[in-house]
């Protein structure tokens, strides 16, 4: 079931990071660095903005829809949740503009109604996403998850090469695509409602449960882009330009690969604590978070291994010497914080432990401000990032502790081990590239070898190293459907 659904939600998950990906890269080479850097904060700020204002209910939605079947029970849950996306929006656009103003720089007026419009678009799709995921609605799913960036970078790219480029029309730009986007999935879910009188025992019960969850949202939020406002106060808007750069390519990156297996695995084990079967939950999570690691090692360590090359081939010259000096850190801090969040930090929620989660979160958002403002008094906008990726391995393993011990989390660490293995193997046949006559070069075709043969090197010691659980999934795969 697991890997079913990962299988069906894997072009959008797959695919909607990576064009997120190449858009941070094309925009290098359109933008300077101060410009680039703001630009990328509103990108990154709308996560922070969704997550305060509108997560909460979003959240509550995902765990709880399903209690909602009656008749008179969906019309006030759409009755509600309409008046609270009215209600946010309003909370959302205020928040826009307190951000941009904090960033340090004085926004025009088109700057200004672009960011907003952006975050209201993109909020709108997030919250529909998470209706799809709940309704394994994969085809609306995946329009919001893919449609929306994708058509925003193109539409982008079209203006770009007729009026020139400007971060205000950049955010208009995806704006407009988001919003047209998010109009046809409401219509297809049957989403759109009037705003109504909301329930206020239902609206009590999703603060009670998502407010604590939109906190340690927050928090996550401030321990993995915090670095953003640290750089920018510390070392100005161009050093801010120069860390964005690397900081939100890994961020993608490691997103790639943890949202592969969320999307699907989270709902599978909510379905187990539906049905009561509380250690069914703890199994799946484990499961999820061996998936979730047997996919984060080898993409991680794969890109640190082609750093350079990578770089070169792709990023404008301006950012190449940053980004190659902080990428490898900030890939690694975004491979941990990535598995504990995604993997292990479920339990919170499948247990309903939100203040729990608030303190870890808030722990690891003071330790990583702290860490990345002592590394780049340290060493510059480099050392910044590798006190978060210090902090992050701190925050992992404290974390682990503690949900060992209240919920009974047991990872699996003799598949962790293996995935290590085949992931040190994988490294060793690209490191040895160039010593048999086979550098990796900074053109497409050198790169396309060096991925293919870690990708090859990779599956085949996992193949290995796993030979006793595929051959048992395949004869159980032929028993149901033989």
């Amino acid at each position: 079931m697991l890997i079913r659904q990962t299988l069906a939600y894997s072009p959008a998950q797959i695919l909607s990071p990576l064009t997120q990906f190449a858009t941070a890269i094309i925009l290098t080479h359109y933008l300077g660095a101060a410009e680039y850097g703001l630009t990328m904060l509103v990108f990154a700020s709308q996560e922070l903005i969704f997550q305060v204002c509108l997560a909460w209910w979003t959240t509550y939605f995902l765990r709880y829809a399903g209690s909602h079947q009656e008749a008179e029970a969906r019309a006030r849950l759409a009755r509600t949740e309409s008046a609270v996306l009215l209600g946010t929006a309003v909370l959302q656009v205020l928040a826009t503009m307190a951000l941009v103003t904090f960033g340090g720089q004085t926004p025009t007026l088109a700057f200004l109604l672009g960011a907003c419009l952006y975050v209201l678009t993109r909020s709108y799709v997030n919250f529909l996403s998470e209706r799809a995921r709940r309704d394994v609605r994969i085809l609306d799913y995946t329009l919001l998850q893919l449609g929306a960036p994708l058509g925003g970078l193109l539409l982008t790219l079209l203006l770009i090469a007729t009026f020139g480029a400007s971060p205000a029309r950049i955010l208009l730009d995806f704006a407009l695509v988001h919003a047209v986007i998010a109009l046809i999935v409401a219509l297809r879910m049957g989403a759109l409602a009037l705003p109504g009188r909301p329930d206020m025992g239902l609206l009590r019960a999703a603060l009670a449960f998502g407010v604590p969850i939109s906190i340690s949202n927050l928090f996550g939020w401030m321990a993995a882009q915090g670095i953003r406002f640290v750089v920018q106060f510390g070392a100005g808007a161009t050093a801010l330009g120069l860390l964005s750069v690397g900081w939100g390519l890994a961020g993608r990156l490691a997103t790639v690969s943890a949202m592969v297996v969320t999307a699907a695995a989270y709902p599978l084990a909510v379905r187990a604590m539906d049905a009561g079967d509380a250690e069914g939950a703890r199994r799946q999570l484990a499961h999820n978070s061996a998936l979730l690691l047997g996919l984060i090692a080898p993409s991680t360590a794969g890109v640190i291994a082609i750093t350079e090359p990578f770089v070169t081939l792709l990023v404008a010259s301006e950012y190449r010497a940053a980004t190659i000096a902080i990428l490898p850190w900030a890939l690694l801090g975004a491979a941990i914080r990535n598995l504990r969040m995604h993997g292990w930090d479920q339990m919170y929620l499948l247990f309903e432990a939100p203040r729990s989660m608030v303190t870890m979160e808030g722990l690891e958002a003071l330790v990583t401000l702290i860490a990345a403002a002592l590394g780049l008094y340290w060493a510059g906008i480099t050392g910044a990032v590798i006190g978060t990726t210090i902090a992050a391995l701190l925050v992992a393993i404290a974390d682990y502790a503690y949900l060992n011990r209240r919920f009974g989390l047991h990872a699996p660490f003799g598949f962790y081990l293996k995935i290590a293995l085949a992931t040190a193997v994988m490294m060793l046949a690209l490191y040895g590239m160039p010593k048999i006559g086979l550098p990796i070069l900074p053109t497409v075709k050198g790169l396309v070898l060096a991925i293919l043969t870690g990708m090859v090197t990779y599956t085949l010691v996992i193949g290995a190293l796993f030979f006793r659980e595929i051959r048992s999934g395949l004869r159980d795969w032929r028993a149901r459907h033989g």
